[in-house]
């Protein structure tokens, strides 16, 4: 387990700063995110689009803090971050600025890799959408789709198994983080929705992906089983295994 410290972590900022760039973007993607609907009854929806493969670097790590996580501006390295146990079962986050980008964090061996990722970024054009999830140890999560609109992300997941020749235990969980980048540039304020369904199969299927191949049922976040759920939320606030195709 990492220990509960930032001494552990580097933030992100420091080398970007130095000028680390070239292109690390990743293809592919697994994690959850929460639905819910915001606007008045009848309303016109907003304009949404969506991706199917979208950049991102994606995370995965059996530790006490998620791989990758902005850090709060008032933690300190002897003020250390509330237990995730105790915290939401996903965690989003909407990075709309160079500023806001500078406190993310990532462990040591990932800092690089993270700041190169978000120093291809243009904010004035893009925006980061961090997401955080408990995964169950003998499962992973694969990205069948992100959309987005002015106030709300959703991302659509299928969960199959790990391979396997991948040792795993039946009652553990882990961290997945994934950072994506979308081709807009959203306001952080004004998000105020974000959404995730998951299914039970281990491919995504016709467009519209793991809704697609959803057979209606539901449950809530995470439990064991082939099921397919979908969590919500309208609140603000092992190392990388390669794409998830």
């Amino acid at each position: 387990m990492v220990p509960r410290t930032r001494r552990r972590f580097l933030h992100v900022a420091t080398a970007a700063a130095a000028g680390l760039a070239g292109c690390n973007t990743l293809t592919g993607g697994s994690a959850q995110s929460s639905r819910s609907s915001t606007g008045s009854e009848g309303a016109d929806p907003p304009a949404s689009d969506s991706k199917t493969d979208p950049p991102m670097v994606r995370l995965r790590a059996d530790s006490d803090v998620p791989p990758i996580r902005l850090v709060d501006p008032d933690e300190t390295e002897t003020n250390s971050p509330p237990p995730w146990e105790s915290r939401p079962r996903d965690q989003y986050e909407v990075i709309d600025t160079r500023d806001r980008a500078d406190r993310l964090t990532a462990a040591p061996e990932n800092a690089e890799r993270v700041s190169s990722f978000v120093a291809e970024t243009a904010f004035d054009a893009e925006t980061l959408y961090l997401e955080t999830r408990r995964v169950e140890e003998c499962f992973r999560l694969r990205l069948c789709r992100i959309s987005w609109r002015p106030n709300g992300i959703e991302t659509d997941y299928v969960r199959p198994l790990r391979p396997y020749d991948e040792r795993c235990r039946d009652d553990a969980t882990v961290f997945e983080s994934r950072l994506f980048r979308l081709p807009v540039a959203l306001d952080e304020e004004s998000v105020r929705s974000f959404g995730t369904s998951v299914s039970g199969r281990s491919r995504c299927g016709a467009p519209g992906g793991a809704r697609a191949g959803s057979g209606g049922g539901g449950g809530s976040g995470g439990g064991g089983g082939s099921g397919d759920y979908s969590s919500a939320s309208s609140t603000r606030r092992r190392a990388p295994e390669g794409g998830d195709r």
